[in-house]
């Protein structure tokens, strides 16, 4: 009669917790680049709004008043919150236009000051009112 020989009960145990271990590294990974591409698709989602907000007041008809403007808006399905400030420069001519955009905070959540909450801030320059 022939011996069959198989894997020991300890050996497959041996082999299971390897598995167990490369499994949970790679779950592990997988995780940490998801919440990566999440930041970085707000980050661009953000930086698309202050951009589209700094060209709406280049191209505003009547030039923006110094201080500061904020407003809300709808962008990819999602709800964002835009605050902007005007200053003047030591140039006469130009004017500095620093915008902050935040995710809007989910109903009941508190969302604190937006310029501490923003995922992008993006700075421009206009021409001043003549």
């Amino acid at each position: 009669m022939k011996s069959c020989r198989g894997f020991t009960l300890l050996e497959v145990l041996v082999a299971l917790a390897i598995f167990a271990l490369v499994a949970a590294s790679v779950l592990t990974a997988s995780g940490r680049s998801l919440q990566t591409a999440a930041k970085l698709e707000d980050k661009t989602l953000a930086m698309w709004i202050a951009d589209n907000r700094l060209t709406e007041l280049q191209l505003a008809e009547s030039p923006a008043d110094d201080g500061r403007d904020q407003g809300e808006l709808e962008f990819a399905g999602r709800r964002w919150q835009w605050q902007s400030e005007i200053q003047a420069t030591s140039e006469p001519s130009m004017r500095r236009v620093t915008l902050w955009v935040a995710p809007r905070p989910e109903r009941g959540a508190t969302g604190g000051d937006l310029r501490e909450r923003s995922v992008v801030s993006l700075s421009g320059f206009l021409g001043a009112p003549q």
